[in-house]
């Protein structure tokens, strides 16, 4: 009997405490008496309270472009890992170069092929074989041999690095493609930064650069405005475009008309003009 009276005031400072309404009651013995079926509230309220129900709003959905008279397909999203400008998306090293710091020495020239295979890049390792290549690198675009800051040198390297992060990417496992993921665009974007920079300073070496480092870069006209990409602003510009077409055409077919026209009103013409003549013949007029 005393549970039973716990229970109910229980009950009683719940409802006061939330303000419940019937639609609350119908949870609240389930969410603190678990499925007590004799606790529920549907035989305390009998009231249907179905009607009462608030109806939850409408998913809003994006308008569509069914009204409009030309089609529109929203742009494809820029991929910079495909679009990056790299022919070539890898480091490729020529096995038969020398291992870092013994590409000088004249004892190795003459040595056994045993020898000179051991102190190739066949056996080198991953860090070895790139500080090869960056070597190599450097030696075709250095202008002297202390060029390290000029604008060429720092694009070689850039795409060295970047090459090297492409392999990165797909060789490694989640974390460090996500470090890839995160990293590349940055290099990528400064690298492009770098070669617009270089083509406005000198454009023969900016193309000879490209052949060398096997890149393509496809710069926007200069003037031209680089505006963020918007589906309002599409719409607006096609509008416009269909607008223009639209008057372009009207003026067509009219000339067009006109044209056929032209040979009634020829005839009209010679007919009026020969009136006119028999007109002063008879009134004696000059």
């Amino acid at each position: 009997m005393n549970s039973l009276r716990l229970l109910g005031s229980n009950l009683r400072i719940l409802v006061i405490k939330y303000d419940a309404s019937s639609i609350k009651l119908q949870t609240l013995p389930h969410m603190y008496f678990g499925v007590a079926s004799q606790f529920h509230t549907s035989n305390i309220c009998s009231e249907n309270t179905e009607t009462n129900l608030p109806q939850q709003p409408g998913k809003k959905y994006k308008k569509p472009v069914d009204y409009l008279p030309f089609q529109w397909h929203r742009r494809p999203m820029f991929n910079i890992f495909e679009q990056s400008g790299d022919k070539v998306k890898e480091n490729i090293v020529d096995p038969s170069l020398p291992k870092p710091d013994f590409e000088l020495s004249d004892e190795l020239k003459d040595a056994d092929e045993r020898v000179k295979q051991y102190f190739s890049c066949q056996t080198a390792s991953r860090s070895e074989a790139r500080e090869a290549l960056r070597r190599q690198v450097l030696k075709r675009i250095q202008r002297h041999p202390n060029d390290f800051s000029s604008l060429e040198v720092k694009i070689a390297l850039n795409t060295i690095q970047i090459r090297g992060l492409f392999n990165h990417k797909e060789r490694k496992g989640k974390k460090e493609v996500v470090f890839s993921r995160i990293v590349l665009p940055i290099l990528i974007n400064r690298r492009n930064s770098m070669l617009n920079h270089l083509r406005k300073m000198d454009y023969e070496r900016y193309c000879w650069l490209l052949e060398e480092l096997d890149l393509y870069l496809n710069p926007p006209p200069l003037g031209a405005k680089n505006e963020k990409y918007c589906k309002k602003w599409d719409l607006r510009r096609l509008t416009k475009e269909y607008c223009k077409k639209m008057v372009v055409d009207k003026k067509a077919a009219y000339h067009e008309e006109l044209k056929k026209q032209q040979a009634e009103f020829l005839e009209e013409k010679k007919r009026i003009l020969a009136w006119i003549e028999e007109e002063e013949k008879a009134l004696n007029v000059k």
